[in-house]
């Protein structure tokens, strides 16, 4: 397996470390959390009206003292403002703590635990685990993506048309740019679960508004390479990962082959 320097370890054993913290990361999580219920965590309001819990910074705080067990790498997290240094090409543990907060908050079962691997500016490794759901995707480049330790591959693209799960307004954009003819599917609420719903056929698409970062989709993007699939811009290129806490533009994710399919629109006709 690649390596990236003396202090990187072989992708292989990152990627299972990374299961074990993400899903020992979960088990903190669920102390606070109550389903269908609210949950017992403090809650307060981040500048700009999103909320963060005693619970995310509980599992900022696990992740920030296991990971580097891993690795002798950067941390980059959601929840440390002071991480957010754009030290691009070295290698760093990319962390959201618990992305879709809200759905934590309100006892929802579609939020999770995410945590990636960025080195030389790619994506490398990667786990999203879902608590409520026992389920934890996962990936590392050149050794395939995983759901619960099983192979994950996505199937055939589909027809028209084409499920779509994510904002209407940038799904509508994306119909209306490509000539398609969408159909929505069910919202999910984080965003690094919601792009890999297309590898469980929940959907055929999966897009993104405005304002993401990083640390809510390196790990996935690589799954999705990893299983045979792709994380764009609307204007067909990667997202570019600075680790500066910069927000990314308007995302669609989905099948390489579906992508494929209705590429050659995403160059020619930007919405």
């Amino acid at each position: 397996m690649q390596r990236f320097g003396t202090t990187f370890p072989a992708l292989e054993a990152l990627h299972a470390g990374l299961i074990r913290i993400a899903e020992e990361a979960g088990r903190v999580a669920l102390r606070d959390f109550r389903a269908e219920r609210r949950t017992t965590a403090e809650v307060q309001w981040k500048e700009g009206g999103s909320p963060v819990t005693s619970a995310d910074h509980a599992v900022d705080a696990f992740l920030a003292e296991t990971l580097p067990t891993l690795a002798a790498i950067g941390f980059h997290s959601e929840e440390r403002p002071e991480s957010w240094t754009g030290e691009r090409g070295q290698p760093a543990f990319v962390v959201d703590p618990i992305d879709g907060t809200r759905n934590f908050i309100e006892g929802g079962d579609a939020w999770c635990i995410v945590v990636g691997v960025i080195a030389e500016g790619m994506p490398v490794a990667g786990a999203v685990h879902l608590p409520a759901r026992n389920e934890t995707y996962s990936g590392f480049r050149g050794g395939g993506a995983f759901l619960n330790g099983e192979r994950l591959t996505f199937l055939a693209a589909g027809q028209a048309p084409y499920r779509t799960t994510g904002p209407r307004p940038i799904a509508e954009r994306l119909g209306r740019a490509l000539r398609l003819e969408l159909a929505h599917a069910s919202p999910v609420p984080a965003l690094a679960h919601r792009v890999l719903v297309p590898l469980r056929g929940g959907a055929d698409l999966a897009v993104a508004n405005p304002g993401g970062h990083d640390w809510d989709i390196v790990a996935s993007d690589c799954i999705l390479r990893e299983a045979g699939g792709n994380l764009l811009t609307l204007e067909g290129t990667h997202p570019v990962y600075g680790l500066t806490g910069a927000p990314h533009p308007p995302l669609v994710a989905g099948s390489q082959d579906l992508l494929t399919k209705i590429g050659v629109s995403l160059l020619t006709n930007p919405a």
